[in-house]
């Protein structure tokens, strides 16, 4: 992001500040408005602030999503968490992105809280270039999988932030293969411990943002996860027993990679693995790696970018 920042101390000039933003999209031309609102807000009248301007709404939860979307607004669903306000503007933009709502080089204004915390008192102008390159569903399409792509965009999101966040202040690294997971299974042998063996199916969807957590928490294990075209985590701690003959990857890759290749090469799985060195994430289907994405740092947004 290359920002322009205005701020307005005032916590009451938060319509102000939106009718400024308003007049800084017509005067640059920008492509559109982004809104980062803190607590409750009158959508309706946000809309008619805003009429005939392209206009996104960072919304914390589902039921505000739907109220913002029932105002006529775009919404963008985003975790509020504990997160700097830069990396919360970047993964708007990054979902804004990924849902095709804005492209690549494109220009937005976006208002946010950035001095009070229930207030917006800041402008800031974006230019979408070279630190937002495209990040689209038809990167996973392209991919030609039977692993619904709702499945699949869960598994690489989660990927990310275990690439991003790490456990407890350090890096972690991890591996997950998901699909054909019956041929994986019997291509791969447990560790000894499973965390999910007892749990219902219900239980161990990663959808579940507990399944998640649990997931971040148990990747600082040894060992791969299994997960199913549903998004089901079939096992976890499991050694991969696949032959690497005849296989080639970069140089500097270790043995997840190595592991992912090979069990993508003998099953019609995808692999994910997350590189403890620096959070890269990398997708491997038929023994070749098809996806990379660079880790998020500071305020750039992570990448797609096609395989070497």
């Amino acid at each position: 992001m290359t920002p322009t920042v205005l701020a307005m101390s005032r916590p009451s000039a938060g319509l102000e500040l939106i009718e400024l933003a308003r007049n800084a999209v017509h005067r640059l031309g920008a492509t559109a408005l982004v809104v980062l609102p803190e607590g409750t807000f009158d959508w309706d009248e946000l809309r008619s602030l805003c009429d005939g301007i392209r206009t996104l709404v960072v919304a914390a939860t589902a039921r505000q999503a739907d109220a913002i979307r029932q105002a006529g607004l775009v919404p963008i669903e985003v975790e509020r968490g504990d997160l700097p306000i830069v990396e919360r503007i970047s993964l708007a933009l990054l979902e804004a992105v990924a849902n095709d709502h804005l492209s690549a080089g494109d220009q937005v204004v976006v208002v946010y809280s950035g001095f009070e915390a229930d207030a917006l008192d800041s402008c800031t102008v974006v230019r979408l270039g070279e630190h937002l390159e495209r990040l689209s569903p038809r990167d996973l399409k392209a991919l030609e999988t039977s692993v619904p792509l709702e499945t699949l965009r869960a598994v690489v999101d989660l990927a990310v932030e275990i690439g991003r966040e790490g456990r407890e202040g350090k890096a972690v690294g991890t591996l997950i293969v998901v699909g054909d997971f019956r041929r994986v299974l019997s291509r791969s042998r447990t560790l000894g411990f499973d965390p999910f063996r007892g749990y219902t199916r219900r239980e161990r969807n990663l959808r579940d943002n507990r399944v998640r957590e649990a997931i971040k928490e148990i990747a600082q294990m040894d060992g791969a996860f299994v997960v199913s075209r549903d998004g089901t985590v079939e096992a976890a701690c499991r050694i991969i027993d696949a032959p690497t003959t005849g296989l080639s990857l970069p140089k500097g890759l270790g043995t997840r990679h190595w592991a992912a290749a090979a069990i993508t090469n003998v099953t019609q799985s995808l692999a994910i693995v997350v590189s403890q060195s620096n959070g890269t994430v990398r997708i491997f289907q038929d023994g070749d790696i098809k996806l990379r994405i660079a880790p998020m740092q500071h305020d750039r947004a992570m990448k797609w970018h096609d395989s070497e």
